[in-house]
């Protein structure tokens, strides 16, 4: 009897969950939707930042000058000296104590289209590995190697190019890792420092 009793339940038990899990079409609410199978979204790819240029390799823009007037050209790193023999500066014009003397020689050209373009050293600055900057000191006159680069400003008409050098006083035991350009309103520009 027990053994009628427990193949009647059990085949109570089948037809129960027989009937819950066939659908006839008549219940829509107890339809359940098909799973699509969807693949994972790539990432979204960034645009690469493009590394620091080397020296000899110039950066094209264009910009507009303070007038509204269309300027483009050319900015290239030459050569960095580090110590640079050449600076016969007085220790008290340093920036640091037993500071090393380095140069820095960049040249800019302005587009034969473009109006007259205005340059300076301030843009130019020194970048390190620690993330600090030192920026272009402006300094200018005897014990400076010639040519020097214009220390407040000068104008690049079309069609021409303004090369000189520019004189840092680095703290000794230090080499800058790259030569930053950043002219208002455009994109920085780096340029790689080889090893020493």
């Amino acid at each position: 009897m027990h053994a009628h009793r427990a193949a009647c339940t059990a085949l109570l038990a089948l037809a129960i969950l027989t009937a819950g899990c066939s659908n006839n079409g008549s219940d829509d609410k107890a339809q359940t939707k098909p799973i699509k199978a969807t693949s994972p979204k790539a990432p979204p790819t960034a645009t690469p930042t493009p590394g620091p240029l080397q020296f000899g390799s110039g950066t094209h823009w264009s910009d507009t000058d303070d007038d509204g007037k269309r300027i483009s050209g050319t900015t290239t790193v030459l050569s960095y000296t580090q110590p640079a023999k050449d600076v016969g500066l007085p220790d008290e014009a340093a920036d640091f104590k037993d500071a090393v003397w380095a140069v820095l020689e960049v040249k800019v050209c302005a587009d034969a289209t473009s109006n007259a373009v205005g340059v300076s050293q301030a843009p130019w600055a020194l970048g390190f590995p620690d993330d600090t900057r030192l920026d272009a000191p402006n300094i200018s006159g005897s014990g400076v190697p010639k040519p020097e680069y214009a220390t407040a400003g000068a104008t690049v008409n079309p069609d021409r190019c303004l090369r000189g050098k520019i004189t840092y006083s680095v703290k000794r035991g230090t080499r800058p890792d790259r030569i930053v350009y950043g002219a208002a309103g455009r994109d920085t520009t780096e340029w790689a420092v080889p090893k020493a």
